[in-house]
């Protein structure tokens, strides 16, 4: 659009005359492209008021949550306009009886896990992401930590979402219920489209009670391979751990070793003890463990989230997200520390080996974590997997395919087509420049 941002300015402020609209500012530039105005709608008919203008405009709509993740995806194509959900906070609805809750889009996580706590409740997602990471932000980039491979994800979770679309129009998709099948299934369609699709405005999710016990296994080795097969063994048995990850672990020293840390959490005490003693015969040679409970515990896991953090980062280093058959990724790491040392570069990683999503952070000069993106990207597809760029360096960001090859492109440009005809949202973000 050609109007001057004094232009812009009045354009909306004479449609949304309680909105609080005001200049972009360094800080609100999303993947390098700085908007002209930002508007921090009061409630979500103010946001899809300001959504529908800018459609109407030709206006091109960034939109962002907490601001942990907007290096997430290609550059946008452009941006007049940054739409704010951060003053969309607080919960809607908990039924603790019902173990559903529904919370505005805007609210952080942790904030929402602090107040589902007080019933005893927690929504399932333990994302190694800032503390400024909000509910819709995770949906939109549909995000997930250790314990999906006991809670399933974010798709897994949600049973209900509220969105604005481009069009100003609201809608709604799911319900408020865990067993609801009415209609389509419109929120996991909204689940990792980042933005592209509506602008989320709240949310439903089903809840789980918070466990009374923890224990974590850790067990040793120089190479992915025993671990990755320990984990294997592990899926195939009885056993129910909430989260099975191997992480590459630097000591004081600087030295290098590989830890499989397998959680196990329950309401009572003596099944935690009955799988741990499973899972040490299933070891074998490799056990036995280190047990970890309490404190230790819990500084164990903040350490891990904190080694291979998911958000973006200023440290220089690139993200990757590999996600392959479980018993690919093995595999994969074989394929990842070789390249890593062609390259010349250092990694550090964090496999969920029980679901196969791997988290690395690679640092080193900026040519050569370029070239690395593309054979690790067809290792993963050897392991029938795909790979995505989900941080890096605003210098790269234009030198990387991000996304990679997606064989349901044009189903998903159809879609972007039905629900946001003229472009308006994130334009050129996601899969194909959508």
């Amino acid at each position: 659009m050609s109007a001057s941002a004094t232009e812009l300015h009045a354009a909306l402020a004479a449609a949304l005359p309680d909105a609080r609209l005001r200049p972009a500012v360094a800080e609100d530039a999303v993947a390098g492209v700085l908007p002209r105005l930002v508007v921090e709608p009061a409630d979500e008919e103010e946001l899809a008021a300001a959504l529908g203008c800018a459609d109407r405009q030709g206006l091109q709509v960034l939109v962002r949550g907490g601001g942990t993740q907007l290096r997430l995806g290609a550059p946008p194509a452009g941006g007049d306009l940054l739409l704010s959900t951060r003053t969309l906070s607080g919960v809607v609805e908990h039924a603790p009886a019902d173990q559903t809750a529904t919370v505005k889009a805007g609210t952080p996580l942790r904030a929402f896990q602090a107040e589902l706590g007080r019933a005893g409740q927690w929504l399932a997602l333990d994302i190694a992401l800032g503390p400024e990471a909000t509910i819709g932000g995770l949906i939109a980039t549909n995000a997930s930590g250790a314990r999906r491979l006991r809670f399933g994800g974010v798709r897994d979770q949600l049973i209900g979402l509220r969105v604005a679309l481009a069009d100003g129009t609201l809608a709604r998709g799911g319900g408020k219920v865990v067993k609801n099948v009415a209609g389509y299934d419109l929120p996991k369609l909204f689940a990792g489209a980042l933005g592209t699709l509506g602008v989320i405005v709240s949310a439903t999710f089903r809840l789980y009670p918070l466990a009374a016990v923890s224990r974590t296994v850790l067990f040793a080795a120089g190479d992915p391979a025993p671990l990755c097969e320990l984990a294997r063994r592990v899926n195939a048995s009885t056993l129910v751990p909430t989260a099975m990850d191997v992480i590459s672990v630097e000591d004081e020293g600087g030295s290098h070793s590989l830890r499989l840390a397998v959680r196990f959490e329950s309401g009572i005490e003596a099944a935690v003890a009955d799988q741990i003693a499973a899972l040490e015969v299933l070891a074998g040679t490799l056990g036995p463990g280190e047990a970890l409970t309490g404190d230790e515990e819990a500084a164990f896991w903040r350490r891990t989230d904190e080694r291979v953090p998911q958000g973006d980062t200023d440290d220089g280093s690139l993200l990757l997200k590999a996600s392959v058959l479980p018993t690919e990724v093995a595999g994969w790491l074989g394929a990842l520390q070789r390249t890593a040392r062609g390259a010349g570069v250092s990694v550090r990683y964090r496999a969920h080996s029980g679901h196969g999503i791997v988290c690395a952070r690679l640092a080193g000069e900026a040519d050569e974590l370029v070239r690395v993106v593309a054979p690790l990207r067809e290792a993963a597809h050897v392991g029938r997997g795909s790979l995505v760029v989900q941080d890096a360096p605003l210098d790269l960001l234009g030198r990387v395919d991000v996304w990679g090859p997606a064989a349901a492109l044009e189903v998903m440009r159809r879609l972007k087509q039905q629900f946001d005809p003229n472009a308006t949202l994130n334009p050129g973000r996601f899969v194909g420049g959508i």
